[in-house]
């Protein structure tokens, strides 16, 4: 799914309560970390639930550099952000 479309049914939803629940379709819909993406380099600190955040350097379509992003969290709503 890209960025585009995620925007637009988002904006298609009036109701806030609506909206969270997107965002956990959303997080249900991702592919789980491999087990090794579990380190605490990965750990972003200060947030209240557990969340991790994988970056790994690729290209984009145009192969200039760009960077991938994959987390993962033990909250519903911060996993589909």
């Amino acid at each position: 799914m890209q960025i585009d479309e995620i925007i637009g049914n988002f904006e298609l939803l009036d109701e806030w309560e609506d909206r969270y629940r997107y965002l956990i379709e959303l997080g249900r819909t991702l592919e789980p970390l491999p087990k090794d993406a579990y380190t605490d380099a990965n750990k972003v600190r200060g947030c209240a639930s557990q969340v991790w955040l994988e970056t790994t350097p690729t290209r984009d379509a145009e192969g200039r550099a760009a960077l991938s992003f994959r987390g993962d969290s033990d909250a519903h709503i911060v996993r589909g952000l």
